[in-house]
């Protein structure tokens, strides 16, 4: 066997394997493209785009379609033609991409048939506009024809397209069923490695931020991490498998894995950002910068918001979010109030309206608040799901808090508690168990309070959530202690973080207060215990159970 023969031999069992990095370099080993069949060639361009070599890719898809068209071929030209569509979309080059679906539309013409590939690309325009109907008009027959000729490839594109097209025009039941039925023939294996890739994503995508059905996402992203688990580790890398990176993080970011979830994001948004993955970039920047923020990396995570910014996706609520923990309350209610008013459709504003009831109660608009729980509410019963739900009751009781009424609190809270358990959420959880522990101290169980904020701060700890657990620990403080002293609940939080070693900056940007006031309670706190220095007043407090010892 020659060099290349036996180059060729490999390639194609590299390719088998899944071994994409290891199956390009035997292809190109081949002297010349020319020298390669046109299903070699193909094999080239799945490895490449798989493996983020973007011009390999483009070179081969470019020839085997030549070739596919010299060959009569005009199928097979017509799948070579959407991949090469795909490519230029997703590195933001629309003019070639537009090129290319040109071409499909000739390859069509000259077949006399509506190629399926081409009805699949041209939906893609119908989405831009809102034209759903359309869409589902030219994706009905692309799906029979997948079916037809057993393309699992196209039969599970268009029905995902299918799905995505219901739950864009609100009707939920429809599409994720539709949702559903694809994914069947990606978790069965049938589809190839790109649109499993593609596929997985678009899947999680449209459970989570059209349908806004957490449960059924997270099963997506659970049999994605599976999925990706039988892949060689090196050749995670393109646009296609940088993006399953990003689902897989936000999946890791959920059940607790904050630290493997930035090293997973950072990964992907370096291939995507420096690869050819430009149009899924900005969706990685702000899933890195929900991140950082979670773990109080604030300078970090506006770097992050700022690149998801220039990138073109959206920076809301989690910004805002950010800025209310910065203490920044104008800031964030600004910027979520904005975001809100330019949302119209009711999937975004329902992603939108979570945090707005929490800036908007911080900020004291109270009656901004209660208005965007009505339509929370609407909202839950429009999308009929456990996150939806959770994120209502939660608000409902947000907001009787804030108004004074801890008792009408309690009931609702409980419930987003169970919720968020079901939805294994440990974060979210630990906030609302917060929430409780407020509500629990107004009605006078200091008792139930002490072991929500225990139960919170544990959680907070194993999380990394800095910013949460400073603010938790505060909490801790009892009113028994402070009220022999004559300290009032703010004052305690304060020397609690004082016992901590906190500065008053720190201690400002974790209690969202402006430094003079904590220079004020400071002061005050002085007084009161007739102390002199903050090591006197960490000392005496401590002595005299005033503070909780850090259990980090």
């Amino acid at each position: 066997m020659s060099d290349a023969a036996s180059a060729l031999a490999g390639a194609r069992a590299a390719h088998r394997g899944l071994r994409w990095d290891d199956a390009c370099a035997g292809f190109l080993a081949v002297t010349a493209p020319e020298g390669l069949a046109v299903e070699d060639l193909e094999m080239l361009a799945e490895c490449a785009q798989l493996s983020g070599r973007h011009e390999a890719a483009v070179s081969a898809l470019d020839r085997a379609f030549a070739l596919r068209v010299r060959e009569g071929d005009l199928d097979a030209a017509s799948t070579d033609a959407f991949w090469l569509w795909q490519a230029f979309l997703l590195d933001g080059e629309m003019a070639h991409a537009n090129g290319w679906l040109a071409r499909l539309r000739e390859v069509a013409g000259a077949s006399g048939t509506e190629l399926g590939w081409l009805l699949v690309a041209t939906a893609y325009g119908c989405f831009a506009t809102g034209r759903y109907d359309d869409a589902r008009a030219l994706l009905a027959p692309a799906m029979a024809q997948g079916r037809e000729r057993a393309d699992a490839d196209l039969d599970a594109f268009a029905t995902m397209l299918i799905g995505r097209a219901w739950l864009n025009a609100g009707a939920t039941q429809a599409g994720l069923e539709r949702l559903d039925e694809a994914m069947l023939r990606v978790t069965a294996g049938e589809t190839s490695p790109r649109t499993t890739a593609s596929l997985f994503c678009a899947s999680i995508s449209n459970a989570e931020m059209e349908a806004h059905d957490l449960a059924r996402g997270q099963e997506w992203e659970r049999a994605l991490e599976a999925w990706m688990s039988t892949l060689p580790v090196p050749t995670l890398s393109g646009p296609f498998l940088a993006n399953c990176r990003v689902y897989r993080a936000v999946l890791q970011r959920r059940r607790g894995e904050w630290i493997a979830a930035r090293r997973e994001l950072v990964t992907a948004v370096d291939e995507l950002t420096g690869g050819h993955g430009a149009r899924l970039a900005g969706h990685a920047c702000y899933e890195l910068g929900e991140t950082l923020r979670l773990l109080g990396e604030h300078a970090e995570a506006e770097f992050a918001y700022r690149r998801a910014s220039s990138l073109g996706a959206a920076t809301q609520p989690g910004l805002g979010l950010m800025r209310l923990a910065q203490g920044d309350v104008a800031t964030a209610a600004a910027g979520v109030r904005r975001a809100l008013s330019e949302t119209e459709r009711p999937q975004d504003r329902c992603s939108l309206l979570p945090a707005y009831v929490t800036i908007m109660l911080a900020a004291g608009e109270l009656p901004e608040a209660v208005t965007a729980v009505d339509e929370l509410g609407r909202c839950a019963d429009a999308f009929e799901t456990t996150l939806v739900r959770v994120e209502y009751v939660r608000a409902v009781g947000e907001v009787a808090l804030a108004d004074g009424r801890a008792t009408a609190a309690l009931a609702p809270l409980r419930r987003a508690a169970e919720g968020w358990r079901e939805l294994a959420a440990p974060y979210e959880a630990a906030v609302n168990a917060v929430l409780l522990a407020t509500a629990c101290r107004a009605v006078g169980d200091e008792e139930g309070a002490q072991f929500e904020l225990e139960a919170a701060t544990a959680t907070f700890s194993q999380l990394g959530a800095a910013p949460d657990l400073a603010r938790a620990r505060a909490l801790l403080v009892g009113p028994a202690a402070r009220s022999a002293h004559g300290l009032t609940r703010r004052e305690a939080q304060v020397l609690q973080l004082v016992a901590e070693g906190r500065t008053n900056h720190m201690i400002a940007t974790e209690l969202i207060l402006s430094e003079r006031t904590v220079q004020r309670h400071v002061s005050n706190i002085f007084a009161k215990l007739a102390v002199h220095s903050r090591t006197q007043a960490a000392t005496f407090a401590l002595e005299h159970d005033l503070v909780r010892r850090s259990r980090g």
